[in-house]
């Protein structure tokens, strides 16, 4: 090790693992153990209230035929999640100034996974809601109506 004591040895190795391990994701514990990085999106339960109360936009990702079956959040965007980057280029421009993207569908299985694929494509916060438009109707939301020209 020509001029590199054994210390300074360790030291690079494991700068080097630290480096290496942030590029797949990964953070530093404690020591040398690692878990991986945190979701850059959230999944729990808002009430309409709370959604509203954020200021973020609301997103509606169901079917038109979902829409007009139980109505929809008012003020809620109405954009059925096909892909990231479809869905992007609709509401990409009002999330450009970095506000943050409330997701919601029926039960939230779907507005989890499209959370999730969203969230290595923007910087802005995400949230899923937990139980979907199901949980916010058994709690007594009253929706909307739908636009009938996209139901």
């Amino acid at each position: 090790m020509s001029g590199m004591t054994r210390r300074h040895f360790i030291s690079y190795g494991i700068g080097a693992l630290t480096v290496a391990g942030a590029a797949y994701g990964w953070v530093a514990v404690t020591g040398a153990r690692r878990q991986p990085a945190a979701p850059a999106f959230a999944s729990r339960f808002m009430t309409v209230a709370e959604m509203q109360a954020t200021g973020a936009l609301i997103v509606d990702i169901r079917r038109p035929d979902e829409w007009a079956e139980t109505g929809v959040i008012d003020g809620a965007r109405l954009v059925t999640f096909a892909s990231p980057q479809s869905f992007l280029n609709v509401v990409g421009p009002e999330l450009a100034d970095g506000r943050a993207l409330i997701l919601i569908c029926h039960s939230g299985n779907r507005s989890s996974l499209a959370a999730e694929a969203l969230a290595s494509m923007i910087p802005n916060p995400i949230t899923s809601v937990a139980g979907g438009m199901s949980q916010q109707v058994a709690q007594g939301y009253q929706t909307v109506r739908a636009d009938c020209a996209i139901c």
